[in-house]
């Protein structure tokens, strides 16, 4: 998949394609909807398919400090589309220049990629201060002979899924809806630093992930079922964010990840962990062995929890 991150580097013209439009910025089932509506669009008509959007949300100008966490990394987006099949994403700033241009200049930058059909979602505006609306789009096409697909908002049960909506499911610690939201486990990426290892002194050795300057929204404080990535496997485990209340002694919330089955040494690696279901709050126990008791406790409801997940 080829990755452009500046209009000044395309190229002069592009072979003829079909362009999914979009903010993108949570790669939900909405999101994907629009995607894979291009996708198919491209096949039935041999076009390359291009996803076009930004490498930062629209706010960081408009509004800067209404600029929301993320959901996803640009890394791991980049990763989807391309499992996707996606030819080419372009992800580009957001700045003055453009958002200053009209619909029509907006979409005359687009010429250059030759494309036969746009692809958006029923909510998209596009052109100075959003100006540019679905219907603006649908007429322009007339006109300009391209064909222009809108996507209706996609819902889970009552509710129209969106990436506010998840963003505040996950810091709620809602994980489960947000992951059928979502199409897909939430997760945070970090490299593992060293803690005060007292979770090995108790039989449950933990991976730390530092939280302060995360920059992709954090789930709310409690314990996780999980699956960690490292080096290309998986691993079954439970994972709690917080401050450890019993023994008071973390000044910003972490995350710890204890992995099942797992024997070695994980500092300075970088592990992904995927959360499936909240199990409980944080809680301050009154001694080290009512600790290890709810710890033993969750880690068996957590494997039943993943072996009637699996079937």
């Amino acid at each position: 998949m080829e990755i452009i991150t500046s209009l000044e580097a395309l190229k002069t013209e592009y072979s003829p394609s079909v362009i999914a439009l979009g903010t993108f910025d949570g790669l939900h089932l909405g999101h994907r909807d629009i995607i894979e509506t291009a996708h198919a669009y491209a096949q039935k008509h041999d076009l390359k398919l291009i996803v076009f959007t930004f490498s930062n949300h629209p706010l960081s100008l408009i509004k800067p400090e209404l600029v929301p966490v993320r959901i996803i990394t640009q890394e791991q987006k980049a990763k989807y589309l391309e499992k996707w099949g996606v030819d080419i994403l372009v992800s580009v700033p957001f700045e003055q220049a453009l958002a200053e241009l009209s619909p029509d200049e907006f979409l005359q930058k687009l010429a250059v990629f030759n494309y036969r059909c746009l692809v958006v979602g029923e909510n998209f505006s596009y052109g100075f201060l959003g100006s540019g609306k679905t219907d603006t789009l649908q007429r322009t096409g007339l006109h300009k002979h391209f064909e222009v697909i809108i996507r209706e908002l996609v819902r889970c049960g009552k509710n129209v899924i969106s990436s506010t909506g998840i963003r505040s499911l996950i810091q709620a610690g809602h994980v489960e809806h947000a992951n059928q939201m979502l199409g897909r486990a939430y997760s945070l990426t970090g490299i593992v630093t060293h803690g005060a290892q007292r979770g090995r002194t108790i039989g449950f050795p933990t991976a730390n992930i530092e939280l302060q300057r995360s920059e992709t929204a954090v789930p709310a404080v409690g314990g996780y079922a999980v699956k960690v990535k490292l080096d290309d496997k998986l691993y079954f485990g439970m994972a709690n964010i917080g401050n450890n209340p019993t023994f008071g002694d973390v000044e910003h919330a972490r995350l710890e990840v204890n992995l099942f089955d797992f024997r070695g040494d994980l500092y300075g690696k970088q592990i992904t962990v995927y959360f499936y279901k909240y199990v409980r709050g944080e809680e301050k126990f009154a001694n080290i062995d009512e600790l290890k008791a709810r710890i033993t406790e969750d880690r068996e409801n957590i494997k039943k929890y993943f072996q009637c997940y699996k079937k």
